[in-house]
């Protein structure tokens, strides 16, 4: 049991940290992104201003002019508002013709800022009209290569990928060294509780077989001495260590399968067969006001303690009998590819759902529950059973309209 609680909380405590350093990683990096593109959009900018005055002085000339040198920062390409080239400087040969391709026929009134891939190569794009007195009378486009900043932000986002799977998985280990000194403690006294109760158990089974035995020489011995008043006195005696008995046995069962002590003796049972005298039983003494109706499939057959499958649907089915005045109890047993299922369903009372985390927790007893007999212990004993027989039980209520048990065996 804290096994299982230290790898939740370990995985609770490395997941809670992967999503807020994911996030703190996410923001980061976009935040750097914006930040280099908002430094290179106003570096565009400024080259912008420098070069506007070169349209008007190449258009005027009517010449059209294309220079290139490969060691330029920056590039730029001049149009009339006709879409027709003016002048451009040219880092990479061939570019002008792909960036006319791609957003030659703009309107040329457009402001654009645009990361544009070509032959390898990441740029950044910007392109402005150009005025004249307010009046458009053409654009430019001004661009700069940004391969190495593309490289270096992709080489980031792999290092910080890398570092949150590293870290995360530093945190997980770090929670379950913590988890499990957090435990000590906890699991000293838990272990300190279990010991008590088995021992307690043990030690109340033979004072009190010596007291039922008591009663009983005093019933047989001084039957005739007795007044009906001391009679009956010593049947209500009788019937108190009846009870007391049978708690002290239920205590020792879950003592003993805390400490995995229980030895059960499994055996290929015929389930089918054995639900239906089960069912048998409890249709004789079922209340005139229940129907109860079974759906067993035949020939199914399981690896397990037939006593302790038999007490486990004597529990179920005593519960359902206990919370269900007047209605349906309904037993199923089916089979599938990997697995044998058994409901036991009611349509009693009910249960709200902040109760059912608790119905297999010892000694839970709802308000409900309080009003009829029973230990507490009934539903912690089937559950022990199940694990113990490696299955699964769990279940569904509804206020008002009944309660079923699902339990999965594995095949």
């Amino acid at each position: 049991m804290f096994q299982k609680t230290k790898k939740k909380l370990s995985f609770l405590y490395a997941t809670l940290y992967f999503l807020l350093f994911s996030l703190f990683v996410i923001v980061l990096y976009f935040s750097l992104v914006k930040l280099m593109e908002n430094q290179q959009i106003t570096e565009l900018e400024d080259f912008y201003g420098r070069q506007e005055h070169d349209f008007f002085e190449h258009a005027l000339a009517n010449t059209k002019t294309l220079n290139y040198d490969p060691n330029r920062s920056f590039f730029y390409y001049i149009y009339t508002k006709d879409h027709k080239f003016v002048h451009g400087d040219e880092s990479y040969k061939g570019l002008k013709n792909q960036i006319e391709k791609a957003f030659g026929n703009r309107n040329p009134n457009e402001e654009l800022v645009q990361h544009y891939e070509w032959q390898e190569e990441h740029f950044l794009l910007l392109k402005k009209p150009i005025y004249n007195d307010d009046t458009v009378t053409g654009y430019i486009f001004v661009g700069k290569s940004v391969t190495s900043q593309h490289h270096f932000f992709q080489m980031t986002k792999y290092l910080l990928i890398l570092l949150t799977c590293i870290s995360t998985v530093l945190i997980g280990l770090l929670a379950y060294y913590m988890a499990g000194k957090a435990m000590i403690p906890i699991q000293w006294s838990f272990d300190k509780q279990k010991k008590f109760v088995s021992d307690a158990s043990h030690e109340l089974r033979t004072p009190l077989s010596i007291f039922y035995s008591s009663l009983e020489i005093l019933e047989v011995e001084e039957a005739k001495q007795l007044s009906p008043f001391g009679k009956e006195l010593i049947a209500d005696l009788k019937d108190e260590a009846e009870i007391m008995k049978e708690l002290i046995e239920k205590l020792l069962f879950l003592a003993r399968h805390d400490q995995q002590q229980v030895s059960i003796q499994k055996e290929i049972l015929p389930l089918s067969t054995l639900l239906q005298k089960v069912s048998t039983k409890f249709q004789r003494i079922m209340p005139p006001d229940i129907q109860f109706s079974t759906e067993i499939q035949e020939n199914i057959e399981l690896l397990g303690d037939a006593s302790k499958i038999q007490e486990l649907l004597y529990i179920l089915l005593d519960n359902a009998i206990r919370y269900t005045n007047s209605g349906a109890i309904t037993l199923t047993l089916l089979k599938n590819q990997d697995s044998v299922k058994i409901t036991v369903a009611d349509s009693g009372v009910g249960m709200t759902e902040q109760e059912l985390p608790l119905v297999f927790e010892r000694f839970y007893r709802s308000d409900a529950a309080r009003q009829r007999n029973g230990t507490g212990l009934g539903l912690a004993i089937a559950k022990a059973i199940v694990e113990q027989h490696e299955g699964k039980i769990h279940v569904t209520s509804k206020v008002g309209k009944g309660t079923t048990f699902h339990i999965e065996f594995p095949i």
